[in-house]
């Protein structure tokens, strides 16, 4: 995912968010009165493939080669 791609997935979660706290209508009472917004199910399904579009291309990255070192050397000396 090139940081453009990110920056547009970024905006539409920005987007979708605004969306559906306008067209919600309410939540649930929570302690003290205060309300407590709900998503839809549609809603939390949607957020969960943005994020993980998001992080996967993160986790395909490689790791730095100073950050190997470093555990590398961790380990080397015996702490963890």
């Amino acid at each position: 995912m090139t940081e453009d791609d990110k920056d547009k997935a970024h905006r539409r979660m920005a987007v979708d968010a605004s969306k559906s706290t306008e067209q919600q209508d309410g939540g649930t009472a929570g302690p003290a009165g205060k309300t407590e917004a709900t998503m839809s199910p549609a809603l939390q399904a949607h957020i969960g493939r943005q994020v993980r579009a998001m992080f996967d291309s993160v986790a395909d990255e490689p790791v730095p080669e100073h950050l190997l070192r470093l555990l590398k050397d961790l380990d080397d000396s015996g702490e963890n």
